[in-house]
């Protein structure tokens, strides 16, 4: 899609889908391996803390986190989001700021569709939040859950 295209889209629809910005090898693949690695840590860490069975090495990311949020019945959104919260944060208050996670944003092809867009002045709010949201149905329900 051309640069006309795009910016015409945005601007009668407002919004435009635009295909094969975000490489999947190279851009989402080294995203999802950072946050097996913080689910990994925040396992070792549970485990240690005796607050699960298991770490659950054998099971794939999305049983393994439901599998930790039931157990613990809490729900550890802080623990893999990118930005800190706007209040109660401490020394330990546990964030992640991978390289992955900024490669995302400063991806050149990402870029240069925001640039056509918005122009060359680009920046980017500070608060940023991952969510990983497994299907409500398998989670603590939520007056027995804690957002943590």
């Amino acid at each position: 899609m051309n640069t006309n295209t795009i910016t015409e889209k945005f601007n009668t629809q407002g919004y435009v889908l635009v295909e094969d910005v975000l490489d999947p090898k190279k851009i989402l693949d080294p995203v999802i391996n950072e946050y097996e690695g913080v689910l990994d840590n925040l396992c070792d860490e549970l485990y240690e803390e005796k607050e699960i069975e298991s770490t659950y090495d054998d099971l794939p990311f999305d049983e393994r986190i439901i599998k930790i949020y039931n157990e613990t019945r809490r729900i550890h959104a802080q623990y893999f989001d990118f930005s800190l919260p706007f209040s109660d944060v401490k020394p330990d208050t546990p964030f992640w700021g991978g390289p992955a996670i900024f490669n995302t944003l400063v991806a050149d092809k990402l870029l240069d569709v925001v640039e056509n867009l918005i122009g060359g002045e680009i920046t980017s709010n500070p608060v940023q939040h991952v969510r990983i949201k497994p299907p409500e149905h398998r989670l603590p329900k939520n007056e027995e859950a804690i957002l943590s």
